[in-house]
């Protein structure tokens, strides 16, 4: 009878010590001697110059991340304009002698043609391009030397302009233009002729429609023979200019290429 237990108690010891050697992990290999502690595994740092990858951008073939290209949003210009405008303004002027010519030839009197300062209206077409059609009407009082109780000049002119364009909010341009001018005495016009300007100007956008603006221009204009109101004579001859105007102009939108008008 004492056999047979013993038996039974030796073999449910055996499957006791095999149950718990089975649920037990396999042992680890040991690391060599001198070699170093295993560590957590990291992500190797993206080059220099690199972005780092998004999760939201799609991988590409073998899981790489295509490198995103460097854009200069500072420097980039803005894209070309597609918009005729009509664009009009007013500027503050002043004209000065460079060489009053004939007119003032006759020493014996003062010279009636002096430096003066008025206003110009102007208004015109502007395309997508650089280029600028318009006319213009210039009013400034001059100083006669007395001679005249107001000495008014007046300019009508076509003015075209060809603009370097950048995209950036400041734009340089060059100007030309042919008119009429005519000159004398408290509105009545003494005396006239043909007129020409060459000049430059810097134009800024201080809003999406409003423009301001200084140019530049040497002006030529023709003055008839003519007696003043003293009865002294003046010779007919070119007067020379230098003009300088501060610009204030506004655009209104008229058409947009590839679509209706506006």
């Amino acid at each position: 009878m004492g056999r047979p237990l013993a038996l039974a108690s030796t073999v449910i010891a055996v499957l006791l010590v095999g149950r718990a050697a089975w649920s037990q992990p396999a042992p680890q290999d040991a690391p060599a001697p001198g070699a170093p502690a295993p560590t957590a595994t990291t992500m190797p740092a993206p080059p220099a110059g690199t972005a780092a990858p998004d999760a939201d951008v799609p991988s590409g073939e073998g899981g790489d991340i295509p490198a995103r290209p460097l854009v200069d949003l500072q420097n980039a210009p803005p894209p070309p304009t597609n918009v005729v405008y009509l664009q009009y303004g007013v500027a503050l002027t002043a004209e000065v002698i460079s060489a009053a010519g004939p007119i003032c030839d006759n020493v014996a009197v003062p010279c009636i043609l002096g430096p003066g300062g008025g206003v110009a209206v102007r208004v015109g077409w502007r395309g997508t391009g650089a280029l600028y059609l318009g006319g213009a009407y210039e009013l400034s009082k001059q100083d006669p030397n007395k001679l005249l109780r107001l000495a008014i000049l007046q300019q009508a002119r076509a003015e075209a302009r060809y603009y370097f364009v950048s995209g950036r909010d400041t734009e340089p341009y060059l100007a030309g233009g042919l008119g009429v001018a005519g000159y004398g005495n408290e509105w009545a016009v003494d005396t006239w002729g043909p007129a020409g300007f060459a000049g430059l100007g810097l134009e800024t956008q201080i809003t999406r429609r409003t423009l301001i603006g200084v140019a530049l221009a040497y002006r030529l204009l023709y003055f008839q023979r003519f007696t003043d109101t003293t009865g002294a004579p003046r010779d007919a001859g070119v007067a020379q200019l230098i003009g300088l105007d501060f610009v204030l102009e506004q655009r209104e939108p008229i058409y947009t290429e590839g679509g209706a008008p506006r």
